[in-house]
């Protein structure tokens, strides 16, 4: 997106707070700056070029240059763990870059029920510190993932489910306000903008500098991938069905499928998680007695199994793009959806790579947080069945492709909705996470929960800075661009 910029207040922004903070701002000039450009997970935000990155070490640095931000009226981006398939996702070109990597501590409760964690600590960091103390967090599925961005996404993790999104056991938030205010927010203080923030996006409403997250037990998992060519997909989809229809009675077990082209050939890759050290859970037999061209399953740490899946699915420095679409799970429409995938996609396999990535919404995670005592703002409450949540992915390394594949993306959102309606099985929710930023995730979660989102920022955020003056993230309005 185009960002209309005063150079001289930009200037001027950099020079007060690198007065106030003298050690925490790095500018072109910098060693340190290609560095911090490619700290981003994406290519596309790698070749952004800030006015500054600014990597604030403790909260109150965060809330004196939000001030100064503000002052100047200049635009700003916002970094966790930098993980984000968007353009604009967490990085502006000649604007003020807050980068939270240095905000890194990990805290775990003396009781062990709970963990204080920065914003700019990743997934498989984390569960590192957790699992030899026996505890785990509802938390990524792949290792570089940041805790932040996951987190206010809604978060779909390997204990889903059970626990429901990584957003429900969000117990406090740490948040910077645009006035510089440092609050913290749970259900007893400020439960508006505590509900807000379990699925309204923290960008819209703040800078977060600590997360208190809900630790659960932890003895181990069971899991890896499971690879199978297309000449099984048939067996392929019949299990698939098997496993969503025994998901009620299981309750633990997770699996997302990912259907990909690899030298012609279409694999789908199928990454399972049980979140017990139990060999062979029986849920996910029938997958298991299809030949396979690739089998790590076995007993390992979370940590492991979240290293694998960025090992296998790594796109790290390449260019990437998410659109998603849900609907209620039908097999016939899944078949539907998958086939219009691959036509469509057919052409352009030579260059380009797109994978169709398909798990649930479980009951457990449509219901879960109502049970907490808040609830989320997804509008997901209903029937004790699952949805199917679909990621369309690509990836890229030629800039001249960026027009192309966003416009195939929504080709594929379109197509895939049109057959979703014919099936009578349309949700309109979209996932934070998997979103492309044409796509409107606030309006896909109801008019209700979109008026209330933006109430609570009118109170917050009475000036509108971070729906004016922040690059990134899903506006409470919508999309404003068409990068």
């Amino acid at each position: 997106m185009a960002t209309k910029f005063n150079y001289n207040a930009l200037s001027a922004l950099r020079d007060a707070v690198a007065e106030l903070c003298p050690t925490q701002v790095i500018d072109p000039s910098s060693s340190a700056f290609k560095g911090a450009q490619n700290s981003f997970w994406n290519q596309v935000q790698r070749q952004k070029t800030p006015e500054c990155f600014f990597q604030p070490a403790e909260a109150h640095q965060v809330a004196k240059a939000m001030l100064e931000v503000v002052k100047r009226d200049c635009p700003f981006a916002i970094k966790g763990g930098g993980h984000s398939s968007n353009p604009d996702g967490c990085t502006v070109n000649a604007g003020f870059q807050f980068d939270l990597a240095n905000l890194n501590h990990i805290e775990i409760a003396e009781d062990k029920l709970s963990v204080r964690v920065g914003p700019g600590v990743r997934w498989g960091d984390l569960f590192k510190v957790l699992e030899p103390q026996g505890v785990i967090a509802v938390g990524g599925r792949d290792y570089g993932v940041g805790v932040p961005g996951f987190i206010f996404g809604g978060g779909i993790s390997y204990l889903s489910a059970q626990e429901g999104w990584g957003i429900d056991h969000l117990l406090a938030v740490d948040i910077v306000l645009a006035n510089g205010q440092q609050i913290t927010v749970d259900k007893n203080s400020h439960p508006d903008l505590n509900r807000a923030l379990h699925g309204g996006g923290a960008h819209n409403y703040g800078i977060v500098t600590n997360l208190t997250l809900k630790l659960h037990p932890y003895q181990g998992m069971w899991g890896g991938y499971y690879a199978v060519q297309e000449d099984h997909f048939d067996a392929v989809f019949t299990a698939y069905d098997n496993y969503t229809r025994s998901l009620p009675a299981n309750g633990k077990a997770h699996m997302i499928v990912d259907f990909f082209r690899r030298d012609g050939v279409m694999i789908a890759v199928h990454f399972m998680g049980y979140p017990e050290p139990l060999a062979d859970p029986p849920i996910y037999d029938e997958i298991c007695r299809i030949p396979s061209v690739g089998n790590t399953l076995r007993l390992a740490d979370y940590s492991n199994l979240a290293a694998e899946m960025q090992n296998v699915t790594d796109s790290r420095g390449k260019r990437n793009a998410y659109w998603t679409v849900c609907m209620a799970y039908d097999l016939d429409l899944l078949r539907s959806a998958y086939t219009a995938w691959a036509q469509i996609t057919e052409p352009y396999a030579k260059r380009l790579r797109f994978a169709f990535d398909v798990n649930h919404i479980t009951p457990a995670m449509r219901n879960k947080g109502a049970g907490e005592g808040y609830g989320n703002v997804y509008g997901l409450e209903g029937p004790n069945e699952p949805l199917t949540n679909i990621l369309l992915t690509s990836t890229w390394t030629d800039e001249a492709d960026d027009e192309e594949v966003a416009l195939v993306l929504g080709k594929l959102g379109a197509a895939i909705e049109d057959l979703s309606r014919e099936h009578g099985k349309f949700q309109s929710f979209r996932y934070m996470n998997y979103a492309h930023q044409r796509q409107d995730v606030i309006a896909s979660f109801g008019e209700k929960n979109k008026t209330f989102l933006k109430e609570v920022a009118a109170k917050y955020d009475p000036n509108g800075v971070f729906q004016r003056l922040q690059v990134g993230g899903f506006k409470l309005d919508g999309p404003r661009s068409t990068s």
